[in-house]
């Protein structure tokens, strides 16, 4: 199946951030604690980068291995333009997934995956137009606001508050929920920044808002809620996305599709 390697990785590293929030629950007040607070939402924020960089590495390797099964499929011009080295081509057997995956994945890991813009960048090309990630005419932000355990602080409305509205109403309400999850997944990624590059200085002080446990708490669930959503996605999506090339049953079959 795919992706099982990513959201494997994905669910044992957001444990660790869980763990490390557990423990700093159970300190006395002070740097220590605030320092295993901070460790925690760093760890969190690493653990879904890491997430996007797996699957996407996932989900390019398995389209090429597909493609070189099927030679007349054409490409997405983004995965024409995959560029490989000559030493890798040389010294490895290409038939194998797990060297492709590593290919993919090594395109994006200098870079990171921590901006709402690059996992629409990234992962769009793999969905249909009316399904597409973050965009107001895509199906899965509905789903996704309309789940059970839809969050206020994330789309900016509760679930019920969104069922209760039609027409232009909805479609303004679903660009705000955008926006707010956006701007919340940009004050989470940022401060992640903060932390590892100046100590959690943005300025001169030291920055100790929101490190407190519940805080850090709410930012692990926000993250783990968005990776288990684009996850379900993925997994929706890719098939249609290699039928749509042109790849038949069985080479679909062959790459684990």
């Amino acid at each position: 199946m795919i992706l099982q390697t990513a959201i494997a990785h994905f669910n044992q590293d957001i444990q660790r951030a869980k763990d490390l929030k557990d423990h700093a629950g159970g300190l006395p007040v002070g740097a220590i604690k605030d320092d295993i607070l901070r460790t925690s939402w760093m760890l969190a924020v690493g653990s879904i980068d890491a997430y996007f960089c797996d699957a996407y590495g996932d989900l390019v390797a398995r389209t090429l291995r597909a493609k070189k099964i099927q030679p007349a499929v054409n490409l997405p011009p983004k995965m024409k333009n995959i560029m490989v080295p000559i030493l890798v081509v040389l010294d490895n057997n290409l038939n194998d997934g797990w060297l492709w995956r590593m290919i993919a994945r090594d395109l994006i890991e200098k870079d990171n995956v921590l901006s709402v813009k690059k996992i629409k960048e990234l992962f769009n090309v793999f969905f249909r137009p009316s399904h597409k990630l973050f965009t107001e005419s895509g199906a899965p932000i509905d789903r996704w606001i309309e789940r059970q355990q839809t969050m206020n602080r994330l789309f900016g409305c509760t679930r019920t508050q969104y069922r209760g509205v039609t027409g232009a109403a909805k479609s303004s309400l679903r660009k705000k929920a955008i926006a707010q999850m956006e701007e919340r997944l940009t004050m989470i990624f940022q401060r992640r920044h903060d932390c590892i590059h100046n100590c959690d200085r943005p300025k001169i002080a030291i920055n100790r808002r929101n490190i407190n446990p519940n805080y850090v708490r709410d930012v692990i669930t926000d993250l783990e809620y968005i990776v288990n959503r684009c996850h379900e996605d993925f997994i929706v999506e890719f098939p249609f996305f290699l039928r749509g090339l042109g790849f038949n049953a069985v080479t679909r079959n062959r790459v684990g599709v």
